[in-house]
């Protein structure tokens, strides 16, 4: 600790909270997602649940794009 520059620690705290918070903006875009879809499925009234796992699986992509766009800028 007697070694790090005086600007690091606030860098470690800043990337953790931007790292944080984009782990909860992936779980809210997949979780929204997969929530659209299951409403759409009972709506429909469907036997299986094909709705939901497209809509979920969007969700995981959109989400994985959105992370990698952020941790390259």
């Amino acid at each position: 600790m007697e070694n790090q520059k005086p600007n690091e620690e606030p860098k470690k705290i800043n990337n953790a909270i931007k790292y944080s918070a984009m782990g909860f903006q992936m779980f809210a875009t997949i979780g929204l997602l997969t929530f659209i879809g299951y409403k759409i499925d009972e709506h429909r009234q469907s036997k299986t649940n094909i709705i939901t796992a497209l809509f979920a699986l969007a969700g995981v992509a959109i989400a994985l794009y959105q992370a990698i766009k952020q941790v390259t800028k």
